[in-house]
């Protein structure tokens, strides 16, 4: 059984890759627990801060998946400088601490954020334009992974926006926020005038991937991966729409071009052909229903959103400005 160690792996992958793999997985967490916590007896919980983290935690682990920064583009501007200090310096510390032990493989979890705004269908060698410190630490983190000879192999995903539920559900995820929405308000309202275009993968698809990455055995190093698939590139619109038809809510308003700039459609063929028997299981349509589903079964408070809960945290006094616990 493979040893792996999920970093951030309390949070809305990680939770949804315990539910699916942590028997087939020798699994340890380690996370600040921010956003929620995973109870499962499975798994071994490692409490702490990237910033802080030792080597002894990286102990006998074969396999890193690498995701414990401010996640997203709102989260990232929450406080530019401590976007860089965790997501740049956290990512460089853990690597060179990779370094030191026996670590096989490492997956890093980037973002498709990188390509910012393009009116072209991207591939991985599409030149990237990060319009965010979220996506500039990503690119940071890209290049400094590609620029260093490590001890193990090293990927690196650029993941679309990911939908679908999760027991950690993050309500700061479009397809996510306006699904709750359209349920709990009976309309769907969109900030933007639904013109920018996303690639989605859903939750349980990008951990089926992940899984299909730790079981390879080839070496399969240093390759950038757009991960997605070429029938989830949608508009906002085009999501609003599907939304509608589901959960029979008429009510659609758009609003102004927002501040978020994003707007890409992207290739998946690199991940196809490294990767031929991989293949989703969700579509944005079967993706959603199940998310209609879950939703209808869950009680949840519209506040698992990530930016929301850290400044609830900040303001109880519960985690100091730079995000440590108190």
């Amino acid at each position: 059984m493979r040893s792996i160690l999920i970093t951030g792996g309390m949070g809305y992958i990680g939770n949804k890759f315990i539910e699916l793999f942590s028997e087939k997985y020798d699994i340890s967490v380690f996370d600040t627990s921010f956003f929620g916590q995973n109870k499962s007896d499975r798994v071994k919980i490692i409490s702490g801060d990237i910033r802080k983290i030792e080597l002894d935690v990286l102990s006998n682990i074969e396999v890193i998946v690498h995701m414990s920064e401010l996640s997203n583009d709102p989260l990232g501007a929450f406080n530019p400088q401590l976007t860089k200090e965790i997501n740049h310096s956290g990512t460089k510390d853990i690597l060179e601490l990779a370094n030191r032990v026996d670590v096989k493989k490492f997956i890093y979890m980037s973002s498709a954020s990188v390509y910012g705004f393009n009116q072209n269908q991207l591939d991985e060698k599409s030149e990237v334009n990060p319009l965010t410190e979220y996506a500039k630490a990503k690119i940071n983190n890209e290049n400094y992974i590609l620029e260093n000879n490590f001890e193990f192999e090293t990927i690196i995903f650029r993941n679309s926006t990911v939908f679908g539920f999760s027991k950690n559900l993050r309500l700061d995820l479009v397809v996510n926020d306006l699904t709750f929405n359209a349920l709990k308000n009976n309309k769907i309202e969109v900030i933007s005038d639904g013109s920018p275009k996303r690639p989605f993968i859903h939750v349980q698809d990008l951990c089926r991937l992940i899984d299909t990455v730790i079981s390879d055995n080839r070496n399969i190093d240093k390759e950038i991966i757009n991960v997605g698939d070429n029938s989830l590139n949608y508009s906002i619109k085009e999501i609003s729409q599907i939304i509608s038809d589901l959960t029979n809510v008429e009510d659609i308003t758009f609003g102004d071009k927002d501040d978020d700039q994003r707007s890409y459609y992207l290739s998946f063929d690199k991940l196809n052909k490294i990767y031929p028997d991989f293949e989703i299981e969700f579509d944005m349509r079967s993706g959603i229903q199940d998310l209609i589903n879950n939703l209808k079964h869950y009680k949840l408070s519209g506040n698992e959103i990530r930016l929301k809960k850290l400044d609830s945290l900040t303001k109880e006094k519960k985690v100091d400005s730079n995000l440590f616990w108190i």
